[in-house]
């Protein structure tokens, strides 16, 4: 009885570890907050009455954060860098 709910536990717990390590991998873990930025981002690099400078900054940003999330498919190290 013992050896059965020992494999079971072990069995779950594998499962568990499993799943959850697959869906970090190939979800997009974006946070609101994050994706509210990277709107105004793109706002700012589209708009008609910002500075060539700023829409060239923004449009780096926004670069960075597709190539951050071309490499692990995820924008979570990026919203590390928010204030």
């Amino acid at each position: 009885m013992l050896i059965k709910t020992s494999l079971s536990i072990v069995l779950v717990s594998a499962t568990a570890i499993f799943t959850s390590g697959h869906s970090f991998a190939f979800d997009d873990y974006c946070t609101p907050k994050l994706n509210t930025y990277l709107e105004n981002v793109e706002k700012t690099v589209d708009s008609k009455y910002i500075s060539q400078r700023q829409k060239d900054v923004a449009q780096k940003i926004l670069d960075k954060v597709k190539a951050s999330r071309n490499d692990t498919k995820d924008c979570v190290l990026i919203d590390k860098l928010l204030p």
